[in-house]
C-alpha cells in the first residue's frame, strides 16, 4: 500500500467514524436518492445535522448531488473513494 493509499484510507475511515453519516449511507444504499427532508423523517434527525453531514458525504466523494428545481437529491456513488484503497483485501500481519 502506497504513501497516498495511507492517506486516502485515513480520510475514508475518518469521514466513516460517524454513526450518522454510517446511517445516510446505509439508507441511500438500500433506498436511491433522497431528499433532505426524506433522510430527516427517516432517521429522526435534524434537519440541519443532516445537512451537515450530506455536504461533509458529498465533498468527500461518498454522494452524488442532483438538483432537480429547488430540491436537491443525494445519491451513494458506487465508485466512493474507499473502494481502491485496497486495505480490506491486505492481509493483517502481527
Amino acid at each position: 500500500m502506497t504513501q497516498q493509499n495511507h492517506k486516502t484510507c485515513a480520510g475514508c475511515f475518518q469521514t466513516l467514524a460517524d454513526e450518522t453519516r454510517m446511517r445516510i449511507i446505509k439508507f441511500l444504499k438500500e433506498h436511491g436518492a433522497r431528499n433532505v427532508g426524506a433522510i430527516t423523517q427517516l432517521l429522526r434527525v435534524s434537519q440541519p445535522t443532516v445537512s451537515h453531514h450530506l455536504r461533509v458525504l458529498s465533498q468527500k466523494g461518498f454522494l452524488a448531488r442532483d438538483q432537480k428545481g429547488k430540491k436537491v437529491f443525494y445519491s451513494f456513488r458506487k465508485d466512493y473513494p474507499c473502494r481502491g484503497c485496497g486495505v480490506f483485501n491486505a492481509p493483517i500481519r502481527s
